[in-house]
């Protein structure tokens, strides 16, 4: 039975939407690194400065860190609990990591990829930046420099989840109702 999901995506694809709601449908732990990132970035000391200078810039955040709050979260929750993952794992030796402690926890999981072209999220991020006021996304220089974080980092994780045979893709362009339709459907 698949008590772990990993929702991955551009940024801007809709994995922070998608997680609280599958989360919420299932009854299961959200994880979320940017949730984490944002918590910390927002501290007056060294860690809140270092993680608002790296996040404000578009960057990755160092994969020991990541791999620490994942870490964190999945060891503190009950064997049969399930735990949607959002923003973790961004890196191949990430994903590495992550396959490497769910296999030895005996935790069966599946990745979803919401699918959304680099102009849509280019789109959604710079309207969203004026309504949540998101210092990462507030002009298309920063948006570029995520979308290359991600071409960089992050899509070379799919193929490692592509391998495993634990990857499945989902339209993110819908109405986050038919996403998460989608989403469920590979769930079944």
């Amino acid at each position: 039975m698949i008590t772990t999901v990993i929702l991955t995506g551009r940024p801007g694809s809709g994995k922070g939407t998608q997680g609280k709601l599958l989360a919420e449908s299932r009854g299961w732990m959200h994880f979320s690194t940017g949730e984490q990132f944002k918590m910390l970035r927002e501290q007056e000391s060294l860690l809140g400065r270092r993680v608002r200078e790296v996040y404000d810039a578009g960057n990755l955040l160092p994969d020991w860190f990541a791999t620490y709050l994942f870490e964190n979260a999945i060891l503190n929750i009950g064997q049969e609990a399930g735990i949607v993952c959002e923003g973790y794992p961004r890196s191949l030796s990430q994903a590495h990591t992550f396959d490497t402690i769910v296999s030895w926890l005996d935790r069966a999981y599946i990745v979803i990829d919401l699918a959304v072209s680099d102009d849509e999220v280019t789109e959604r991020m710079l309207k969203r930046s004026l309504v949540e006021h998101r210092p990462d996304s507030v002009t298309p220089e920063q948006v570029q420099a995520r979308l290359r974080t991600y071409h960089e980092h992050t899509e070379p994780v799919l193929t490692f989840f592509k391998e495993q045979g634990t990857l499945r893709s989902v339209d993110g362009t819908g109405t986050p109702e038919h996403v998460a339709a989608a989403i469920r459907a590979e769930l079944s």
